[in-house]
């Protein structure tokens, strides 16, 4: 009905717009006049065949955007508070005004512009006014991009399979009927979607590692993320037995036994990345424990600066690289200690002399470009190896492991007599710890020779980055800057974690919650990746007497800051002032 009044509009203007038409946007004579000069012209009506074409283009202009938005606001206009009813009204009403004004102006110009005005304004205030109120509603994304009903038949409706997060896996098993057979299993579990969601969460927090303890009651589950552990909710006994159903059944690991030892893995795909998971299960005096491994592709090696050392302190270990010597890397375990290793490995003068690396058979860790690779599968193989190797006279060798006494009389004996570069690494607290561990190790008849040939040895700890979208600057007081090594003249504020505002705030004008979203970035975890925080401890003569003396490694190490040496916690208060990361996690790390 609509459409059928506007066309007859339409058959006006065609007699309204062609008799007496002077020129495109010249003056015109009255609708009258129009109709009488239609009648009276001798051979009939001609026609101002461009005006009529200018108005029908917009006309069918304003039918397709007006369609559009009735559509829309039929979709989602109680949502937003821009009902159908309203805005239906005020398209039609403007265009007819507009419609009345091209037909009844004298000036066809002047008529154009209000009947363009008004075909098209009410629309453009439509899709901008929609689009600020969908900005505050990302949830009816996912209903405005759904097809309208009359676009083909339904969909089937989804599995209950199918439903939760979308992700694939690939399950263990032997071949192909095997693999489809677990993940069959897998899928007709009843938390199936349950488990793809916690997945996902995970994975969107970027969870390194995931326990679930079983106990008679219930399910109590926590994930790591950069060495920290996190709560999830508490599962009930059913809901808990059906999703490690699924686990096992992926891992190809037998879902009916909960007391032995079991291991497995198997790959997860989603639309931005692809890992591994890697399942043990065993049973534990309170019922069962589910670990869950996330096990993400090799990144590059980052070079010492990118993983957090200090110009100064990378300026001073690259000397000693080049110089003849015993130079050690150390951490305590998993603080990064194979990242600082290849770093060290990239900074070891590698361009201009010749380095050889021996290493075990199933070490990846040492892979770097012109250092050449020597693989030995036992501690007896490792000597023939090092001697091979050898007589190609390399300027520099590193070993991340040395498995016997033999091993270290070669390599001490490399330092001193071939004044050649030696790198190791080992597991310690500290720089002195690692020192003293490694001076125990070696044989008493080679002690002194390798306290002679040991130049440096470096020591980390790994601390978490604050993340950088939701971190909160805060003011302290110039004590608190001159604590922490700073200049208060030059700064006044650091960094601290995302904290929720009181709940007083967290309401809005009606005084009803607000429900305030996590961090995008880092998931609401306030932190995101981390970096080392490195110390150096040079061997002197001093701190040879003390190692000879059997002292511990507080003692060597206050030994060493009283001749200069910054703490590892200075360095960590460095980061702070940078903003890279915050008091509270220096706090906690040193705590540990």
């Amino acid at each position: 009905m609509l459409r059928s009044t506007l066309f007859c509009f339409m058959a006006v203007a065609v007699f309204c717009l062609g008799p007496g038409a002077v020129d495109a946007f010249g003056a015109s004579p009255t609708p009258l006049q129009n109709v009488i000069d239609y009648l009276e012209a001798p051979g009939g009506a001609y026609l101002s065949w461009y005006k009529l074409l200018m108005i029908a283009l917009v006309f069918l202009l304003w039918v397709r955007t007006t369609d559009w938005t009735n559509k829309s606001s039929m979709k989602i206009g109680a949502e937003i508070e821009m009902t159908c009813e309203v805005w239906n009204l005020i398209l039609v009403g403007s265009f007819l005004a507009g419609l009345l004004a091209v037909l009844f102006v004298p000036y066809f110009s002047a008529g154009f512009t209000i009947y363009l005005i008004g075909s098209l304004a009410p629309i453009m205030a439509y899709f901008f006014m929609r689009r600020s109120r969908l900005a505050k509603r990302p949830d009816l994304f996912k209903l405005i991009s759904a097809k309208g009903k009359n676009s083909g038949p339904p969909p089937p409706p989804p599995l209950p399979q199918d439903e939760g997060a979308p992700m694939d896996f690939s399950p263990a098993g032997q071949d192909k009927q095997q693999k489809q057979t677990n993940l069959i299993r897998a899928r007709q579990s009843s938390q199936f979607p349950a488990l793809k969601n916690m997945f996902a969460d995970m994975l969107s927090k970027r969870a390194e590692l995931m326990l679930m303890d079983y106990s008679q009651q219930a399910v109590a589950g926590r994930f790591q993320v950069d060495g920290v552990w996190h709560p999830l909710p508490v599962l009930d006994r059913v809901s808990g037995d059906a999703m490690l159903v699924s686990i096992k059944s992926l891992a190809g690991l037998n879902p009916d036994d909960r007391r032995n030892k079991q291991q497995g893995d198997f790959q997860l795909k989603t639309a931005t990345e692809k890992l591994s998971m890697e399942v043990s299960t065993a049973g534990v005096p309170t019922g069962e424990r589910a670990q869950i491994k996330f096990v993400r592709q090799r990144k590059a090696p980052m070079d010492l600066p990118q993983l957090g050392m200090f110009p100064e302190m990378l300026a001073q270990l690259k000397e000693k690289l080049k110089a003849p010597g015993i130079s050690i890397i150390s951490s305590p375990k998993g603080e990064g200690l194979t990242s600082t290793w290849q770093g060290t490995l990239m900074n070891s003068d590698r361009l201009t002399r010749d380095c050889v690396a021996l290493v075990s058979a199933d070490d990846k860790d040492s892979v770097v470009e012109n250092i050449v690779i020597k693989e030995y599968n036992s501690p007896q193989n490792q000597l023939e190896v090092a001697k091979t190797a050898l007589l190609t006279q390399p300027d520099f060798i590193a070993v991340p492991g040395v498995d016997s006494d033999e091993m270290m009389e070669i390599l001490i004996a490399q330092a001193n007599k071939q004044q050649r570069t030696i790198l190791l690494r080992g597991t310690a607290n500290s720089a002195a710890e690692a020192l003293t561990s490694l001076y125990a190790k070696t044989p008493n008849h080679q002690r002194e020779e390798f306290l002679k040939a040991v130049q440096v040895v470096t020591g980390q700890k790994l601390i978490r980055r604050l993340c950088s979208t939701c971190r909160q600057e805060v003011k302290v007081t110039p004590d608190t800057i001159q604590k922490l090594g700073g200049n208060p003249q030059k700064q006044q504020n650091i960094y601290n974690e995302y904290r929720l505002p009181p709940p007083e705030q967290r309401v809005d004008e009606k005084g009803r919650p607000i429900e305030i979203p996590p961090c995008p970035t880092c998931g609401g975890i306030s932190y995101l990746g981390r970096i080392a925080i490195f110390e150096m401890l040079i061997v002197t003569d001093e701190i040879r007497k003390l190692v000879r003396q059997n002292m511990n490694g507080a003692t060597i190490e206050a030994a060493a800051q009283k001749s200069g040496k910054a703490s590892i916690q200075k360095q960590a208060h460095k980061l702070v002032l940078l903003g890279v990361t915050s008091i509270a996690e220096v706090q906690r790390v040193f705590k540990k």
